[in-house]
């Protein structure tokens, strides 16, 4: 017969339970420790890394965006709405990244926004492509190809100084200023040839661009030009008299001729023109050719004749 006391033991009825707990909780350890947690690091790493691609990303698109803006110059102010359009739309971006969004509304708002940023480049690509040719219908000059080249090429030259230089004062700006003499094949003046031969001089043609600045209050605006006579310093000028002359800084200086512009803050070329009276003759020599606000010099250029 087996013994009462052995069969009913209590003792051995808890060491059972314990070893079974026991036996559970390694089983439960050892399943976090080799599976749960390189789980769980897995991811967290691939987390991580879809943050980095996606602020990688964003970054570089207002890199670029930025780099456009500065390339562009005061062209980029007229786009200044969709510019604010832009940056806040990476604002947004960037908060839903530093709160761990949704990974595929991150990368649907950043899509959105780099379409955006696609119609602002080809925007101020348009802009830029209209405003050269009004540059060029303005300027009215009729030269080969390589000249053509040529001054593009110094107006760019110009323009990237300018924009790097030119302060925010309320003040006008003119660059690229050049002067030539020409003469005309017809009676009407519209076939003019540049020469450098005073015998066949007719007209003695000045052109620059007035520069943008919004600053400036819009209106008419006076631009006078003086030319000075080769060896004499004397002005050339359609008469004597006062009727002539212009207040600069208290004093009369005579001028050869003046134009007066419709000032809407925009970069604009203007020319202007002295013809030689009838039964004249253009001396030899270097002209000094300058221009003149009011109140402000503006440059000045020069050309010779033979």
């Amino acid at each position: 017969m087996k013994n009462p006391e052995t069969k009913n033991n209590p003792l051995q009825k808890w060491v059972i339970l314990l070893s079974v707990l026991v036996a559970i909780f390694l089983v439960t350890a050892l399943y976090f420790c080799f599976f749960a947690t390189p789980k769980f690091n897995k991811e967290y790493a691939k987390t991580f890394a879809k943050k980095e691609y996606l602020q990688t990303e964003l970054d570089s698109l207002l890199y670029e965006h930025e780099r456009i803006k500065v390339e562009y110059g005061t062209l980029s102010e007229q786009l200044s709405e969709k510019d604010s359009v832009i940056l806040a739309n990476a604002n947004e971006i960037r908060k839903l990244i530093a709160e761990q969004a949704d990974y595929r509304k991150i990368k649907r708002q950043l899509e959105r926004l780099q379409n955006i940023a696609k119609e602002y480049v080809a925007e101020i690509d348009q802009l830029y492509t209209e405003n050269q040719q009004l540059k060029e219908e303005n300027t009215q000059v009729k030269a080969n190809l390589a000249e053509s080249k040529r001054e593009i090429e110094v107006i760019k030259k110009d323009k990237a100084e300018l924009d790097q230089t030119i302060s925010s004062a309320a003040v006008h700006q003119a660059y690229n200023i050049n002067s030539r003499a020409v003469y005309f094949k017809s009676k009407n003046k519209t076939d003019e040839i540049i020469t450098e031969k005073a015998n066949r001089v007719e007209q003695i043609k000045t052109s620059f661009i007035l520069g943008a600045n919004s600053l400036i209050p819009t209106g008419p605006v006076t631009l006078y030009c003086r030319i000075a006579v080769p060896g004499t310093g004397r002005i050339l000028t359609p008469g004597a008299g006062d009727a002539f002359t212009f207040d600069f800084n208290g004093e009369k200086l005579q001028y050869s001729a003046k134009k007066i512009v419709n000032y809407n803050n925009h970069a604009e070329t203007v020319s202007i023109f002295w013809d030689l009276p009838e039964g004249d003759k253009a001396v030899k020599g270097k002209y000094i050719v300058q221009i003149y606000t009011e109140n402000l010099f503006l440059g000045e250029t020069s050309f010779e004749l033979k």
